[in-house]
């Protein structure tokens, strides 16, 4: 079993990112530390969702959700047989919500304007592996996280930014190069952020805590050049909530999570030849039925992922395709039901690796 081979069919359809309409959209993956020697990869994903919508007194609601696309940058150096270091970047929490030509308008002082939500992040960890012997290694580190966003709603106009805060992640890993097997198990902390901005042009403080949550990721050759991969992965969102407080307005509470989310991918990866992979995989993420937000439109999600790997030399490309289909959801606001239904995603990931 070509062991280096076949881990990179593994990671083909992740180069097409979550197509889901979700906050969570990284999946903070940190797969690079189980690289071969010295290695660096840049990553790109776009994601272009549809879903639309209907309210009883409000009207048709021709799209919700609008296109994205998020970045990711990685080094791993071996430091010696036994220890290995990863610096990673990458968006993990973003949201890109608009209702721009539909009838959700928020009345402002200045005039009626769309209800919206722009969120985005970023991210920087540092990782350290050490290899324990018998296939065993543990892994562990810090992450570096930065939020910034707006928000416009019946409550008004938030624009808040929070500084770098600490969070950390511990790990640990079973691997057997005969067979191409891997199994890690990664826990990551919960991130408090403390935001500083404006509600309503007018000096404002926020809080919102970025969920603990666990990855378990898994690899298997299962047949001569042919190998089984997964993943599943559970945020601990239930709870946590954005609320924000100034001395004109007081406490104002902004969007509430009430479920963690859980996803899960199942895939087969296939060598054709020394220079070309391929894979193919199926993901679900769970989602709720229903919501009291606006901004958060998205049911469960199932999608259907391929891929494709060109390796030469030291250079490895990847690109993956990912069509996703989202479930129904129906939001009770002020306005009353508003149901949305019929949504898809398609996204286009690629990702560019050298070995050094």
């Amino acid at each position: 079993m070509n062991k280096q081979t076949l881990t990179i069919a593994a990671a083909l359809t992740a180069a097409a990112t979550s197509a889901h309409a979700g906050i969570d959209r990284s999946g903070q993956d940190i797969g690079i530390i189980f690289e071969e020697g010295n290695y660096v990869e840049l990553s790109f994903a776009n994601v272009a969702p549809s879903i639309a919508g209907n309210n009883p007194f409000a009207g048709p609601i021709s799209q919700s959700a609008v296109d994205y696309s998020t970045f990711g940058l990685g080094i791993k150096m071996q430091l010696n047989e036994r220890l290995s270091f990863a610096v990673i970047y990458d968006e993990p929490y973003g949201a890109d919500i608009s209702y721009a030509n539909t009838p959700i308008q928020i009345p402002l002082p200045t005039g009626a304007v769309p209800a919206m939500a722009e969120v985005n992040s970023s991210a920087y960890s540092g990782i350290l592996r050490y290899q324990l012997g018998n296939g065993f290694s543990v892994h562990g580190g810090l992450r570096m996280q930065k939020l910034s966003g707006s928000i416009i709603s019946g409550d008004g106009v938030l624009e808040a930014a929070s500084g770098n805060e600490l969070g950390g992640l511990v790990g640990v890993a079973y691997e057997r190069p005969d067979i191409a097997l891997r199994v890690a198990l990664t826990y990551f902390s919960a991130v408090e952020h403390s935001l500083t901005g404006t509600h309503n042009g007018l000096p404002a403080t926020a809080t919102v805590e970025m969920p603990s949550a666990f990855n378990l990721d898994f690899q298997t050759g299962i047949a001569a050049n042919t190998l089984l991969f997964g993943s599943i992965r559970h945020a601990q969102w239930d709870g946590k909530s954005l609320t924000s407080n100034s001395p004109v307005f007081g406490d104002v509470n902004w969007v509430n999570f009430v479920d963690d989310v859980t996803s899960y991918q199942l895939g087969v990866g296939r060598k054709l030849n020394d220079n070309w992979s391929v894979a193919a995989s199926f993901s679900y993420t769970d989602g709720a039925s229903e919501g009291t937000t606006l901004l958060a439109p998205a049911g469960a999600t199932k999608s259907i992922g391929v891929g494709g790997t060109y390796t030469h030399e030291n250079m490895k490309i990847q690109a993956g395709v990912q069509y996703s289909m989202i479930d129904d959801k129906v939001v009770t606001t002020a306005i009353g039901p508003t149901t949305f239904s019929g949504g898809d995603a398609v996204a286009f990931g690629l990702k560019v690796g050298f070995s050094f």
